[in-house]
């Protein structure tokens, strides 16, 4: 399991953040910074751990350059190479030892967040205090809860999908075992991975989950992790999708868990739309229960699917839409949309106050866009100081509530303990999502 480990560098994430709000630029994150300061790269921006520009890293033809070779500790010498930010994905060529490895070592298995590195395995500085008080709302496993959401959960009723009442046509083969489902997109092979409830039933509606992976990571490090360790919890009451990400404009390939630069920059959507289109046709789902889930670059991902994919949105856009999402540790980097006060979604977040590799502030910043978005009173989460807090906004649209959640701790998934076993985040999530 990978330790979350902390990093000082400020710079690299400024430049991201700045990046990721950028009209025209798409900002890849890199899970596991180098150091140093930035440097203004070709259509883009692109950070250098020697403070300048980095002469390691290769440029990737419109993707953000990986870290060039290795040090010891983690820290590359060539940093990023010019050519900054772009649409493609990550350039190969992985990132140095101690930071995140090719392929590094994840949860349960190798190829989610690197060895050394902001790895989901990283123990969250301070952790979070067992029993805290609950004081209104809905708090987290031993954690505080603070505020209250006027907003009272509910469903918007059952839509059923084209699936329900008949059989699919994608075989048993094909999911609950972590073997990728190639799909076209756009002419392109893009690939997935699909579980189903053991029990699965055509004839009942289920709930879907789309759950999105971090950078270095693929859809079978998602399988790996039971979906952010929700599969445990959905009791055969939901099917999962795990879509797979691409890098230097090209869709990822690995087959085993972790995928070195794999991530999610713009123009992923179609790829959402048609996973989803495929799901629904060969099984029965809830079309008002459908949901996306990821962390750091999936999280990025998921906060683009509410924005663009809102339950009732536009028909002509697409036929389908998310009721809500959670996410970890993200910032806005898969494109630059803005959430629509018309089409509101239900939101969750947690995001540790120590994260070096996307910074706290703006994950704040996500949360107070969706409390807008969804109608609630100004949004100033409390910040965690010793065990993890979570703040509900007040006065939201009904149905439409928006939880952060805040912990003393790093660049992880799991808060606190780094691992599903110990931490209250999986939970945390089922709880908000359950509430529909």
């Amino acid at each position: 399991m990978a330790q979350s480990r902390r990093f000082e560098h400020s710079l690299l994430l400024t430049a991201m953040l700045v990046a990721a709000c950028s009209g025209g630029d798409d900002a890849k994150q890199t899970d596991t910074p180098g150091t140093g300061g930035t440097t203004a790269g070709t259509g883009g921006v692109g950070a250098s751990t020697s403070g300048g520009t980095g002469t390691g890293g290769a440029t990737a033809t419109g993707g953000v350059t990986p870290i060039g070779g290795s040090a010891t500790g983690g820290l590359a010498t060539g940093g990023l190479a010019t050519g900054g930010l772009a649409t493609g994905g990550l350039a190969t060529g992985g990132l140095a030892t101690g930071g995140a490895a090719t392929g590094g070592s994840s949860l349960g298995g190798s190829g989610g967040e690197a060895t050394g590195g902001a790895g989901p395995g990283g123990t969250s500085s301070g952790g979070a205090a067992t029993g805290g008080a609950t004081v209104g709302g809905s708090s987290g496993t031993g954690g505080a809860s603070e505020g209250g959401s006027t907003a009272s959960g509910g469903s918007t009723g059952t839509g059923q999908s084209s699936g329900c009442g008949k059989d699919p046509t994608i075989a048993s083969s094909q999911y609950n075992n972590g073997n990728p489902i190639s799909i076209t997109v756009n002419g392109v092979e893009r690939r997935y991975i699909l579980q189903v409830p053991t029990n699965y039933s055509n004839t009942t509606p289920y709930k879907l989950i789309l759950a999105l992976h971090a950078r270095d990571s693929n859809d079978k490090t998602m399988y790996d992790w039971k979906y952010y360790d929700l599969l445990s919890r959905s009791n055969n009451t939901v099917i999962f999708a795990a879509p797979n990400g691409e890098k230097n404009g090209q869709p990822c390939s690995a087959t085993s868990v972790g995928d070195s630069g794999c991530g999610w920059p713009s123009g992923n959507i179609p790829l959402m739309d048609a996973v989803v289109q495929e799901v629904t046709d060969n099984f029965c789902v809830d079309m008002n229960h459908i949901f996306a889930t990821g962390w750091s670059y999936g999280a990025s991902m998921s906060y683009e699917i509410a924005c663009q994919r809102p339950l009732g949105g536009p028909t002509s856009t697409a036929t389908w839409g998310v009721r809500a999402v959670a996410i970890y540790s993200g910032a806005q980097m898969s494109g630059n949309c803005k959430p629509s006060t018309d089409y509101p979604v239900a939101f969750y977040e947690s995001h540790g106050i120590n994260d070096g590799v996307l910074g706290y502030d703006g994950g704040v910043n996500l949360a107070k866009n969706y409390a807008t978005a969804n109608g609630c009173s100004a949004f100033n989460p409390t910040r965690a100081s010793g065990s993890h807090v979570c703040t509900n906004a007040t006065d939201c649209k009904t149905d439409y509530p928006v939880e952060f959640c805040s912990f003393v701790g790093d660049h992880t998934p799991f808060p606190d303990g780094g691992q599903p076993s110990n931490s209250w985040g999986p939970e945390e999530v089922w709880k908000f999502f359950s509430q529909f």
